[in-house]
């Protein structure tokens, strides 16, 4: 939307290093694969996170490239990007987006973008329900080891009042999550 679209190239104009990270969708064909892997833990199991890449007006926009992302669109339309039918969401959004900010963060501490990474020393704006988890991970990470994410500020931007991420309390969430269950009481 007009936010993730705006804000990111009026910092980047203003001098500013900046990242957007989405999901790789079908319709991202000028973004290139950076052969970077890593992997984070989701259920107690490790996930591989790779990563797509494109320079644009200033802006470093980084393509999470999963197959729970790539599986779910239909065409390039865009559609069907959050659940089978319009105010629907995929039974599995919850655990899809978490992975996806546990991917985020992997891109802002580590991926090498113009030679290295952001770090941690960053403001990080989420965007909408998608991204809402990337401030609660920090948050835990820095609780359970002060010196990680010292330098990061978080700012949560939520525009779309029809989808908003809403779902029910899983049995077992902190797990998936891997968080203290302190998170998600």
């Amino acid at each position: 939307g007009e936010a993730m679209d705006g804000l990111p190239v009026a910092l980047a104009a203003l001098g500013h290093r900046v990242m957007v990270i989405s999901p790789r969708y079908d319709q991202y064909k000028d973004a290139w694969d950076t052969s970077f892997w890593s992997s984070v833990t989701m259920g107690g199991k490790e996930e591989s996170v790779h990563f797509f890449h494109a320079y644009k007006q200033k802006v470093d926009c980084v393509f999470v490239d999963h197959p729970t992302f790539l599986e779910r669109v239909d065409g390039l339309s865009g559609a069907k990007l959050y659940g089978p039918e319009w105010g629907k969401d995929f039974a599995d959004n919850q655990t899809r987006f978490g992975y996806f900010c546990k991917a985020a963060l992997i891109a802002i501490k580590d991926l090498p973008l113009g030679g290295y990474p952001y770090g941690d020393r960053v403001m990080v704006v989420s965007n909408d329900w998608h991204s809402a988890l990337v401030p609660m991970f920090i948050h835990a990470q820095r609780s359970a080891d002060p010196s990680l994410w010292n330098g990061t500020k978080t700012a949560f931007l939520c525009h779309n009042a029809v989808f908003q991420g809403r779902f029910e309390c899983e049995e077992g969430l902190a797990e998936v999550l891997g968080v203290p269950q302190e998170y998600i009481d």
